[in-house]
């Protein structure tokens, strides 16, 4: 037999009560019963909680971007290396000109 979770008082002046196994928001006491019904905010948690996988599909560097046409598995890998080797290259040309002055004081060059 399914376990019967009790209502949750929502507004208690008002005799408003939540039912979490139907989902239903409706008078908890006396005979005129208001029912509201939840799916448009169970729909729109939906469309959150696929928003959430996909962000947390995106910190995998081999998925595929979200939308993205079929075969880019690993464009973030390949994006991040490129990155990287770019940064690399401007970091190491700034250094080597900014020593080129020190290294013409002590005669190397």
């Amino acid at each position: 037999m399914a376990q019967m979770l009790p209502m949750v008082q929502i507004i208690p002046d008002m005799n408003l009560a939540y039912d979490p196994v139907t989902g239903i928001v409706g008078a908890s006491l006396g005979s005129g019963v208001v029912l509201l019904s939840m799916d448009e905010v169970s729909e729109q948690v939906a469309k959150v909680e696929l928003a959430a996988d996909a962000l947390i599909d995106s910190l995998d560097p081999y998925t595929s971007p979200v939308d993205s046409f079929p075969g880019r598995a690993g464009a973030h890998v390949t994006s991040g290396l490129l990155t990287n080797a770019v940064y690399g290259f401007l970091l190491a040309t700034f250094i080597i000109f900014a020593a080129l002055p020190l290294l013409q004081l002590l005669g190397v060059l």
